[in-house]
Formats: C-alpha cells, sequence, structure tokens
C-alpha cells in the first residue's frame, strides 16, 4: 500500500472548538504500549486492548497485511491527564485510505484504552474524538467496528457516538457461585440435553477435558487441531480461512505464551475432539476460538460440552464473567449467554470517502463489506 507518513510530517497537536482536548498521533509501537502500560490494567476494558494483545499484534498480525500503525493519545488540558489511547491503523482498501482499529477480525471488541479523565457524556466523547480527528493524517474513511457501549462496568466513550448497529453481537453472561446455580438457572431442556450429549460423548470411548494456562508439550499438536477443525468448518461453509497463515498462527501462540490464554481440550484416548482457545482477563473469560473433529463426534455436541466444562472449571476458580464472543449463533444463548448489541462508528473525511461509504451501503450487507473486501487484500 501506500506509505502514509506520520513519522516525518510534523505531529499535530490540536484541542477541540471548547478547548478542552488535545491529541496526537505516532507510529512508535514502544512508547504508545509503554503509555498503555502506565494507565495499569483497567486502561484495558476488553482483553483486546491489553500490552500483550495489541503488542503481538502490532508485531505480528499488522505487518503482514502492510497496514500503518496510527497510534493517538488523546489528553483532557482541563486535568492534564490522558483521556483514552486509540490503538488504530491505516490502509488502502480498493483506493480509499482507510482508518480502523487495530484488529483485521481477530478482535471480537473495539475500544480504546481509557485514561483517568476518559469522557463519559456524548458531549465529551464527541470533542475527544474530534481532536483525534484533527491529528490524522489525510485520510478518505475512519471505520470503527464492533464497539461495545459498555465494558468491564464503564462506558466505551465511542459507542456513544456510533452511527450505525453492527452485522454481529456480544455475547456475555455472568456466573454464579456454583455450577449447580449454574444448571438452575438453564432450561430443562437444555440440561436434559447436556446429559444426552455427556452419554452420546460416553458411548464413543468416553472424554477427558483440560484447561492449559501454559505452554507444554502438546501445546503445537492442540494449536494445529484448532486449525484443521475450524479450517475444515470453515470450507464447508464456502469461505476463506485465514486464522492459520503464518502471522495469525504465531500470533495467536505468542499471546497464549505470554499468559494471556487459556487452550480447553477434550480427548478421547489419543485423539483431540474439540479444542477452544480463550483470553483470561481481569474476572472474565472470552472464549474467542471454538472447534471440533466433526463427523461422528458431532453426535455428542463436543463443542457444547467443552463450553460447559470451560463455564464450570471457571465458577470453580472464582471468574465472574463468561463471554463467548461476537457471532449471532444459537449455541451461545444455550449456554446463557446473553446478546449485547455492538456498534460502528464511521465517517467520510473526503469527497471519495463519501463516495466510498455511499457505495458500500448499496450492496447487500454493504455495511460488512469494507471488511470482506479488506480481508481479499491482505
Amino acid at each position: 500500500m501506500a506509505q502514509i507518513d506520520l513519522v516525518e510530517r510534523p505531529m499535530r497537536r490540536t484541542a477541540n472548538v471548547a478547548g478542552r482536548y488535545v491529541a496526537e498521533a505516532d507510529t512508535d509501537v514502544d512508547q504508545f504500549l509503554q503509555r498503555a502500560a502506565a494507565l495499569g490494567p483497567s486502561a484495558a476494558i476488553t482483553p483486546f486492548q491489553t500490552a500483550n494483545w495489541l503488542g503481538a499484534w502490532l508485531a505480528l498480525v499488522g505487518p503482514s497485511a502492510a497496514v500503518e500503525p496510527l497510534l493517538i493519545t488523546v489528553r483532557d488540558t482541563f486535568r492534564g491527564e490522558i483521556a483514552m489511547l486509540l490503538p488504530l491503523v491505516v490502509r488502502r482498501v480498493c483506493g480509499v485510505t482507510l482508518v480502523e482499529f487495530a484488529d483485521l477480525s481477530v478482535s471480537d471488541y473495539n475500544v480504546p484504552l481509557l485514561g483517568p479523565a476518559a469522557p463519559s457524556t456524548p458531549e465529551a466523547a464527541a470533542a475527544a474524538f474530534e481532536a483525534a480527528l484533527e491529528a490524522m493524517p489525510e485520510v478518505d474513511v475512519i471505520r470503527l467496528c464492533n464497539l461495545p457501549l459498555t465494558a468491564g462496568g464503564r462506558i466505551n466513550p465511542l459507542g456513544l457516538l456510533a452511527s450505525a448497529p453492527s452485522s454481529t453481537v456480544r455475547n456475555v453472561t455472568a456466573l454464579p457461585q456454583s455450577w449447580d446455580d449454574y444448571l438452575a438457572s438453564r432450561p430443562r431442556k437444555f440440561r436434559k440435553a447436556l446429559r444426552q450429549h455427556h452419554r452420546a460423548l460416553d458411548a464413543l470411548g468416553g472424554v477427558r477435558i483440560r484447561m492449559i494456562t501454559a505452554p507444554d508439550d502438546r501445546t503445537a499438536l492442540l494449536f494445529g487441531k484448532l486449525d484443521q477443525f475450524q479450517r475444515a468448518r470453515i470450507a464447508g461453509l464456502g469461505m476463506r480461512y485465514v486464522l492459520d497463515r503464518p502471522a495469525y498462527a504465531k500470533f495467536y501462540r505468542e499471546v497464549f505464551s505470554r499468559g494471556q490464554a487459556m487452550l480447553s481440550v477434550m480427548e478421547s484416548g489419543d485423539s483431540v475432539v474439540a479444542v477452544a482457545y480463550s483470553l483470561l482477563h481481569r474476572q472474565s473469560c472470552t472464549t474467542v476460538r471454538l472447534a471440533h473433529a466433526g463427523a461422528e463426534w458431532s453426535r455428542g455436541s463436543p463443542g457444547i460440552v467443552l463450553a460447559s466444562e470451560i463455564i464450570r472449571w471457571l465458577i470453580d476458580n472464582r471468574v465472574e464473567q463468561f463471554d463467548l464472543g461476537a457471532g449471532g449463533y444459537d449455541y451461545k444463548r444455550q449456554l446463557g449467554c446473553e446478546p449485547q448489541p455492538l456498534l460502528v462508528l464511521e465517517k467520510a473525511l473526503t469527497l471519495k470517502g463519501r463516495m466510498a461509504l455511499s457505495a458500500w451501503s448499496t450492496y447487500s450487507g454493504g455495511r460488512s463489506l469494507v471488511r470482506s473486501l479488506a480481508a481479499k487484500a491482505s
């Protein structure tokens, strides 16, 4: 892609019309991550904004897709403190210069890192965002997807400014004090089906389940099986699978090695039946990848059984929230996850950008078209 030079241009620090916020844009990843770390763990209100996740993404996934980092710091001049950090990237999609979160379809939720002066009203959020816009280089379109309204008990400032609903939802549930309480909260139909799933798995030879939070001698095999299972499922839907590409594969392994992720595995004898990849962040667990062997094992619904055993493990370890990530799948509701809206904030900054947004919106599913086009270009 054409280089968008943020280094040689003078950094633009600007205030909004009220003079409250100023912002600066940079490409220095190390400095940005140090700034994020200085804010403390509470700045990342979902696991996709932690230093481990962003550091691995900016080192591995971003460069593989030839994106340019656009790392913005917004400060509150009244308080002299950071309002928010925006981990963004710039790339070209069909000739359009696009700004988006550091995501490329691996981050289920996008939120700024929140500083002590994070805006919490629409007016303040709009002023802070305007300062961020003024600090950006010349681009055509800003499109920030999968914005939750709240997460971790805090307001997402960009969610207050969202212009459209996302094509997907968040799936999350608060966990009770005990496994028995969890089962009691589920419909009788679910409890009966879960027992039937276990009997079917027993009839196939029985299974054992492990939760792995540190690398061991089978870690490489499990990642390979996860890719294999997901690739087969995606190919069966006639879609292209990208998560086993070298940069993506290394990214997921790197996040796991840094201690933020957990592998959950269902095995029968020497065979791997199902694998899940979850992110552990504060008192929440977000399962972002889940796949199983299919074929005869489908009789026992290994995906639902493995997810339910993750929930049991989380309850036993006093984790307070379970999140099955983005996506409107029925099994997530069966497990007790409630759908919560995700939003999109998009803004055209040039005539080309306005024309692009108009063109994208004319297609069926046009709100997600830019993502599919971007994936093809990567």
